[in-house]
């Protein structure tokens, strides 16, 4: 016996439409976008280059930093510890960078971006 998705041809039908969920909601945002022009792309590159060479020594003293605070731990809250600031700085660095990446995409004539929402993790409950 058939079943009726079969007898009326609608099966690939139902299956295109089952698949349409899987190219997510990051390609709609981004067909919904209005394209950038190659000025504003070239913009944008310009920022990244300017940003990536004067950062670099913000971003080396930090891994130097980090270094040190490894080699001068004691113990396992020391290490702890370190890897807290070395989060702690490589967001602050992140923030400088969307900061002057907005800059440059506001005098561009792009949107600036806001800070994207993050989801918390889920963690389990400590093992006793």
């Amino acid at each position: 016996m058939k079943s009726s998705i079969h007898r009326h041809g609608s099966g690939l039908l139902l299956l295109g439409l089952l698949a349409v969920p899987v190219l997510g909601y990051g390609a709609l945002a981004k067909a919904k976008r209005a394209p950038i022009t190659s000025q504003q792309e070239q913009a944008l590159i310009q920022g990244h280059k300017s940003w990536s060479k004067t950062s670099y020594s913000k971003r080396r003293s930090a891994m130097d930093r980090a270094l040190a605070c490894v080699d001068a731990a004691q113990s396992k809250d020391d290490l702890k510890t370190c890897r807290k600031q070395r989060k702690e700085t490589r967001r602050a660095l992140r923030q400088e960078h969307r900061a002057y990446m907005n800059q440059v995409r506001e005098q561009a004539g792009l949107p600036i971006r806001d800070e994207k929402p993050r989801r918390r993790k889920i963690r389990r409950a400590p093992k006793a």
